[in-house]
C-alpha cells in the first residue's frame, strides 16, 4: 500500500506541474458549457424546463467524466517509445497497477481544479435538488466507469508494441465514443437502432449509462449497469493481460 500511495503522490505532482494547462482546460470547458447552454436552449424550445435542466446537467456530467478519466494508452505508448517500459517491468508492482495509481493521483488534481467547478455547475442546473441515493448510485457507477475506461485504455495501449504511434487508434476510439458512448449528447436522442447497439457495447457504460442513471435514478437500472460494468472490467483486464504478455515477450525476443 505504501508503494501505491507513492505512485498516487507522483500522479499528484504531475498534475500540479500541469496546473496552468488544466486552468486553460477549465476555461475551455466553461466556454463549451456556455455554447451548449444556448444551443440546447434553442433545440428544446417549447419543451418543459425540467427536460432542459436534465439535458444540460447530463452534458456537464459527461464533461466531468471526460476530464477525470485517464489517458493510459498515451502513457503506455510513451513508456514503450522511450524504453522506460523495461525499467517498469522490473518494479514490484505490475505495469497496470503502476499506471492505475499514478492516474488516480493525476485525476485527483484534475478534479480539484476542474471537477469541483463542473460539479457546482451540475448541481446548480438541478437547483441543488438531488437525492442522496442518486448521488450514491452515480458515484459508484462513475468509479466503476473509471476502471472500465482504464482497462479499455490499457488494451489500446498494448498496440504501442506494434506501431510507433497509437494516435490513429486513439482517434478512432474517440470517434467510436462520440457515436456510441453518449458523451456528446443524451442517449435518448439516439436513433432506436443505434441505441440498441450501444446497449450491448462497453463504451456507453463508461459515460452514457451513468448520465441516464443520474437523470432517471432507479435501483434496478443501477444494478444492471453495475453488473455489466463489472463483466466488461474483468473481460478487458483478462484481454490486456493476454495481449501484454504476448507483446512484452515479443519485445524481449527482439532485444528489449
Amino acid at each position: 500500500m505504501k508503494y501505491r500511495l507513492m505512485l498516487v503522490k507522483i500522479g499528484v505532482k504531475k498534475g500540479l506541474a500541469s496546473k496552468y494547462a488544466l486552468l486553460f482546460w477549465l476555461f475551455s470547458i466553461l466556454i463549451s458549457t456556455t455554447v451548449q447552454y444556448f444551443l440546447w436552449k434553442a433545440v428544446l424550445i417549447g419543451k418543459p424546463n425540467r427536460e432542459f435542466q436534465e439535458t444540460i446537467s447530463y452534458l456537464v456530467l459527461m464533461q466531468i467524466l471526460t476530464v477525470l478519466f485517464p489517458k493510459t494508452s498515451y502513457e503506455l505508448n510513451d513508456k514503450v517509445r522511450s524504453g522506460d517500459i523495461a525499467i517498469d517491468l522490473l518494479k514490484p508492482l505490475s505495469i497496470s497497477t503502476q499506471l492505475l495509481w499514478e492516474g488516480i493521483g493525476y485525476s485527483l488534481v484534475k478534479f480539484a481544479i476542474i471537477g469541483v467547478v463542473d460539479m457546482l455547475i451540475f448541481f446548480w442546473f438541478l437547483d441543488f435538488k438531488i437525492a442522496f441515493s442518486t448521488i450514491l448510485m452515480v458515484l459508484v457507477t462513475a468509479i466503476l466507469g473509471y476502471f472500465l475506461y482504464f482497462e479499455l485504455e490499457l488494451v489500446l495501449g498494448t498496440f504501442s508494441f506494434y506501431t510507433y504511434s497509437i494516435w490513429g487508434i486513439t482517434t478512432f476510439k474517440e470517434a467510436i465514443l462520440l457515436v456510441l458512448a453518449g458523451n456528446a449528447f443524451p442517449a435518448n436522442f439516439y436513433p432506436s437502432l443505434l441505441k440498441k447497439i450501444a446497449q450491448y457495447l462497453p463504451f456507453q457504460y463508461s459515460y452514457g449509462a451513468i448520465g441516464t442513471l443520474a437523470q432517471h435514478p432507479a435501483w434496478n437500472l443501477f444494478i444492471k449497469i453495475v453488473v455489466i460494468q463489472l463483466i466488461y472490467i474483468v473481460a478487458f483486464n483478462l484481454l490486456f493481460k493476454l495481449l501484454f504478455k504476448h507483446s512484452a515477450n515479443a519485445t524481449v525476443i527482439q532485444g528489449g
